[in-house]
């Protein structure tokens, strides 16, 4: 059995009704119509799901290899402790840690259950993150959090609660966290990203490059580059291969599609161009991932 093959035999009892796909609407042009769609969009952004990818992972025979990403990482375990190598610094017996966005960094625990909160940095979360650690590669969550605010994130029954049941425990752990986090003073200001990034969302499913993010927003490509860089803190190329492996989880657990049918929708060339990738940004394989891991969306 190959490694998509693993994951659907996995993937298929959890699809759930199926969600529509996300149509590309025409250019987007920069006037009071499309920044309207915008902020109808953003506004209405309230499942965790907009927010991070959230899920509870047994650690047992897991093999976690180094890993980075653009998203912050909030880990705390649901049980027994956790080390880690993080920015190649040795951690041990730690009951949680926070991870600054593109910081190589691994984690174990034989015997650990964990909740790992993947933190989208264009989110308001993800500015209070940004504002919490600054320039620190990572943070232990006791110099955050009080042990009693993360010792019982979840009720002692969780395994027999659904999702839509867990998503306001989540939801109130990570706010927990933010309270004392100064409000950022930094926003996504400039309009011409804003529509960049609904053009992006929109339109996954087909090739996306500076140059059609700049004839969508009448800018150079080099233009775009800094100007997004600037505004996000990460590279065009890297943010949306970290928005298409978003899509194709999303749609492995929720529609009735193969994994390798799906990644080639939404981007990858084949399936080893998946499987490495997925890897790279995880630490894991898209198989462990499935059948270990409890997407909470």
């Amino acid at each position: 059995m190959n490694e998509l093959s693993a994951v659907e035999s996995f993937a298929q009892p959890m699809r759930k009704a199926k969600s529509k796909q996300l149509i590309a609407k025409s250019p987007l042009i920069l006037n009071n119509s499309s920044m309207s769609l915008y902020i109808q969009k953003t506004d209405i952004l309230t499942s965790l799901w907009d927010y991070s990818i959230s899920l509870i992972a047994d650690l047992k025979d897991a093999s976690m290899s180094e890993h980075a990403h653009h998203s912050y990482k909030v880990v705390v375990t649901l049980d027994n402790d956790l080390g880690g190598i993080i920015d190649g610094h040795t951690i041990s017996n730690v009951r949680g840690f926070i991870v600054n966005k593109t910081v190589p960094h691994t984690f174990f625990g034989p015997d650990a259950r964990v909740l790992v909160n993947f933190i989208e940095p264009d989110s308001l979360w993800g500015w209070q993150l940004r504002s919490l650690l600054k320039d620190k590669p990572w943070m232990n969550i006791d110099s955050v959090l009080a042990p009693e605010q993360y010792e019982n994130v979840f009720p002692e029954n969780y395994k027999c609660l659904s999702n839509d049941e867990l998503i306001p425990y989540v939801n109130n752990f990570l706010n927990s966290i933010f309270p004392l986090v100064s409000q950022p003073n930094k926003t996504i200001t400039d309009d011409r990203i804003k529509l960049a990034l609904l053009y992006v969302e929109e339109n996954l499913h087909k090739p996306l490059d500076l140059e059609d993010i700049a004839s969508q927003i009448s800018l150079s490509p080099d233009r775009v580059r800094h100007l997004f860089v600037k505004e996000m803190n990460i590279p065009f190329s890297q943010y949306v291969i970290w928005k298409r492996i978003k899509k194709i989880i999303s749609t492995a657990i929720h529609e009735d599609k193969k994994l390798n049918e799906t990644c080639i929708q939404y981007g990858f060339w084949d399936q080893p161009h998946f499987v490495k990738t997925f890897k790279r940004f995880f630490g894991l394989t898209p198989s462990f991932f499935f059948n270990n891991c409890r997407v909470l969306l």
